[in-house]
């Protein structure tokens, strides 16, 4: 076993952003990169500990959360100093207008006319200096935030990948965590309706123990693709555990709920999976719970457990709705 002090990636980021500031480079994903880079001994994914994981997908949605905000307050900026720019040119077109004005009756005020003058030229020259400086600003201002959006989406971009199942590609636990928690509140301001189903696979056991697990997770591959086929874009799939999945469905009741596990009962029936030229049947339990008041994400999914639970324990193929 090695010896190894665990990767922190907070220390990296951090080291590898101040490297950035000390060179002033701007922070533009392939400068970022190279840093990061060039300060992490980059591990194999497949060394990556479930701890690493957790604490890498934490970093990102705490960058992700930094990033929006830094991108919300410079583009108020570029706003601010756009509208500074265009007071600025029409201040300094009156104080033109002014000059000229001045200099039509200089044969009658000669010796005013020379200290004005004099401190309009000033002014003038001020204001064009000012202005040039904040076109400047508006322009760095502006790849800056074009280099947060390119980072923001890196990080959208690597979020997902952290919260996928390798396997199937649904929602893992970390996305469905993210997932609910949003889902929760948006219902809960809103007075909207949501529920979950899980449904677990009967007897798949069964099926490992006769064809293998490489036959096993492609059974799970091809029940996660006739889950996706009968529901609708709102809707996400989570691959809970093993062979147990969880669907989150927004904006529905308890009867939505079970007119969905119906129509993926009646699509599983009509579509086994075939290993060669053995078929294989899909049958499955399942859960339903709706969203109560005074609950969160866990003790909504907690409640669709133990209704799976009650309907694998009373003959299979069933489905049972949470009290």
């Amino acid at each position: 076993m090695s010896s190894t002090a665990p990767v922190n990636p907070v220390e990296i980021a951090r080291i590898a952003l101040k490297r950035l500031t000390e060179r002033g480079l701007p922070p533009t994903p392939e400068n970022y990169a190279q840093f990061y880079n060039a300060v992490l001994t980059i591990k194999a994914p497949q060394d990556k500990s479930n701890d690493e994981l957790q604490l890498a997908w934490q970093v990102i949605y705490q960058l992700d959360e930094v990033l929006e905000g830094a991108g919300n307050s410079t583009g108020g900026l570029l706003n601010a100093l756009h509208q500074g720019s265009d007071s600025m040119l029409l201040s300094l077109g009156s104080l033109q207008n002014a000059k000229r004005a001045h200099a039509e009756q200089r044969a009658t005020i000669e010796e005013s006319h020379t200290t004005l003058e004099g401190l309009l030229d000033e002014v003038i020259a001020t204001t064009r200096s000012m202005h040039g400086t904040v076109k400047s600003s508006h322009s760095d201002l502006q790849t800056i935030r074009d280099s947060l959006r390119h980072i923001e989406e890196d990080l959208a971009f690597n979020r997902k990948a952290l919260e996928q199942d390798a396997l199937t590609g649904a929602l893992n636990r970390q996305g469905m965590d993210h997932l609910l928690s949003r889902e929760v509140k948006r219902a809960q301001r809103l007075g909207g309706r949501l529920a979950v189903a899980m449904f677990d696979l009967d007897e798949f056991k069964q099926i490992n123990d006769r064809f293998g697990h490489a036959v096993g997770d492609q059974v799970l591959v091809h029940v996660t693709s006739l889950a996706k086929a009968v529901l609708r874009e709102t809707d996400s799939l989570i691959r809970y555990g093993g062979e147990e999945f969880l669907i989150v469905l927004v904006d529905t009741d308890v009867k939505g709920a079970q007119y969905v596990i119906d129509r993926l009962r009646i699509v599983a029936a009509r579509t086994p999976y075939h290993h060669g030229s053995q078929r294989i049947e899909i049958h499955f339990s399942a859960g339903i719970a709706s969203l109560r008041g005074d609950e969160n994400g866990r003790a909504l999914v907690l409640r669709a457990d133990e209704a799976l639970y009650r309907a694998k324990h009373s003959g299979r193929g069933r489905v049972e709705v949470a009290d």
